[in-house]
Formats: structure tokens, sequence, C-alpha cells
């Protein structure tokens, strides 16, 4: 599909970017793709593509949680939070990490339709930083629980295990910041991309035509 071209351009060079996606457009696109597969075991087992991982990208305050939390409400989801935020210094001990997505996959599974949600997933994939380190500077290891990164290996594995055409579980990724991923492991990881753009006038003009009735407000 082509939509979803909008990471090879956007991360390969920043000159040369697609047109900005509407905001009907990324509703349609998450309706066809994430919502109804995820509401509907029917639409699930005749879905001629498993797409188990979304990522959504682009600026701070476009919608992209907003998003994520109208596809929980939508397909009454249960939603399983594994940002860095969320895990940071918990299965501290050595290959914990497994334990730790392993539990939720099989819970996501028992409890399905399920969403797997990673804010600020550059951090789990983050980009090799080029040039010399900073003297007394110190590398996280792959083990550290404050590091964002050990889960990473271990999403790769359990996602091919318990996500199938057979179960409704599916993870989202959401960044503002691509430019600090990896965008081999981005590719890699992530089934499909969606960027998020700021509004353009005819949605901003929809969204305040939408407020200002909500406030009881006439618009002349």
């Amino acid at each position: 599909m082509g939509e979803f071209n909008y990471i090879h351009l956007m991360l390969d060079d920043i000159k040369d970017t697609p047109h900005d996606p509407s905001m009907a457009l990324i509703r349609q696109l998450v309706t066809e793709y994430l919502i109804f597969p995820l509401g509907s075991e029917i639409v699930r087992a005749k879905f001629p593509e498993v797409i188990k991982s979304f990522l959504f990208y682009g600026p701070a305050g476009t919608g992209k949680t907003l998003v994520v939390r109208a596809c929980i409400a939508e397909t009454n989801s249960i939603l399983f939070d594994i940002s860095p935020l969320s895990i940071d210094g918990k299965y501290s001990g050595k290959k914990e990490e497994d334990k730790l997505i392993a539990s939720v996959m099989v819970v996501a599974k028992l409890y399905q339709p399920s969403i797997i949600y990673i804010d600020e997933c550059h951090k789990v994939w983050p980009a090799k930083k080029k040039g010399k380190k900073k003297k007394g500077g110190k590398k996280k290891k792959a083990s550290d629980p404050s590091n964002p990164a050990r889960i990473k290996k271990t999403l790769a594995k359990w996602k091919g295990k318990f996500i199938t055409d057979q179960t409704r579980i599916t993870i989202i990724g959401c960044t503002s910041e691509p430019q600090e991923g990896s965008k081999k492991d981005f590719l890699k990881f992530f089934d499909k991309a969606i960027y998020f753009p700021f509004p353009d006038y005819s949605t901003r003009r929809l969204m305040w035509r939408s407020f200002i009735e909500q406030c009881n407000g006439r618009i002349r």
C-alpha cells in the first residue's frame, strides 16, 4: 500500500517527503487495517494480510496517542503499556525481560482483543550514535533494567509466537522523534507505519466547529 511509504521516504531524505496525509485518510487506514481486524474475529480470520504491529510517528501533539485511545475504545480492547517509562526498573533480574514480555503476551491472548502500547519507541530501537564517546560516559548494558532497549529482541521473539491470524493482538509504537530510532530496526519490526502531520486547514476548521458546538456556541 502506497499510503504506508511515509516512513521510508521521510527517514531517507528529510527534503524529499511525500504529501502529508489528511486526518480523514489516517482515520480510514486505522479503521481498515487496525480497528476492523482487531474488533472482529470474522474480519481477522478473513483479512488477507496479518498486520502484527504499527508505527505511529510524527510531531508531538498531532494525535498519535489519542488515536490509540480511540482504537481501544472502538474495539473494546485491553491495553498493555510497556513504554520505557512504564517498565523502567521493573523485572530487573537476569533475563527477566523475557518473563516480562511473555507474561504480557499470555495475558493479552487470554483477554483479547488486546493492544500492546509502546510510547517513545525510538528508545527501544535506538539509532547507533556515530562519533567519539564522551569521557566518563558509560554505555548501558542490554540487561540493565533502566535500558529500554533490553526488550527489543524479546519483543521480536514473542511477537511471532503470539500474534497470528488466529489472535487479535496488535502492537502499536508511537514516537515524535523517529530520527532518534534505528530505521533498519523500525522497518524490520513494524509491519505498517502511519505519519501523523499537523492538521491541515480543513481539519482545523472541522475541529473548531465541533469544539464550538460542544460549548453551545454558534457559527455564523
